[in-house]
């Protein structure tokens, strides 16, 4: 593995980690009398809203299911890259083409208001997307790293 996709593997981890554990230890404050205002920050990266959100001691967190899975899925996907790593780089656009289409279809289906999703769906779909995204641009780090070292 390049310098490059580790380094990357390592903030993508990070970030992922750091916004789940902020969510919960806020999601755990706020369920133990803290302030609804420690919602705030992350409403600058994810809608929030309760009924779609994931409950912790009787609070709800406050990034929605889907975002929750997205961040799980990055993990997944640093964890699934050693596999993945051995696929082509077209291929696994290919790959985080299908996974995006489900995400995409219950967004769509929801903003035309011909159904609501729920929960569990939020959570296969982000899951499945936030895999095939983290795989993906490790194995695309890893392919520019590899045409990087044969030029020179």
């Amino acid at each position: 593995m390049s310098r490059d996709t580790r380094i990357f593997a390592l903030c993508l981890g990070a970030l992922a980690l750091i916004i789940l554990g902020a969510s919960t230890m806020a999601t755990v404050a706020i369920a133990h009398g803290a302030s609804q205002n420690l919602r705030l920050p992350f409403l600058l990266m994810c809608h929030g809203i309760p009924h779609r959100c994931l409950t912790i001691f009787g609070a709800q967190m406050p990034i929605c299911a889907r975002c929750v899975a997205i961040y799980a899925g990055f993990i997944a996907g640093i964890a699934l890259f050693p596999i993945a790593k051995r696929i082509e780089e077209r291929i696994m656009r290919i790959v985080l083409a299908v996974a995006a289409a489900p995400i995409f279809l219950d967004g769509m289906t929801q903003a035309m208001g011909l159904r609501e999703s729920t929960n569990p769906l939020r959570l296969a779909t982000g899951l499945i997307v936030g895999a095939a995204f983290g795989s993906w641009v490790l194995v695309a780090i890893e392919t520019r790293a590899r045409q990087r070292f044969a030029e020179s």
